[in-house]
């Protein structure tokens, strides 16, 4: 698995129950349907979720 820095990554909002649901488990880091590197949680709302963490399609156009 690719690790990025705090530095590198960057807050991303998903639907908490879609990520949930497409996810037989959550432990991070992780790799979320081979598009994201998903560090770490920093917030949680009423019904979405704030990670830190990067897109990996990014990478691959560098």
């Amino acid at each position: 698995m690719t690790k990025f820095k705090d530095s590198e990554c960057y807050p991303i909002k998903f639907n908490l129950f879609g990520l949930l649901a497409m996810s037989d488990k959550l432990t991070f880091p992780m790799v979320w349907q081979d598009k994201y590197y998903l560090k770490k949680v920093i917030q949680i709302d009423k019904d979405s979720i704030f990670i830190l963490g990067r897109n990996l399609e990014l990478e691959g156009n560098k």
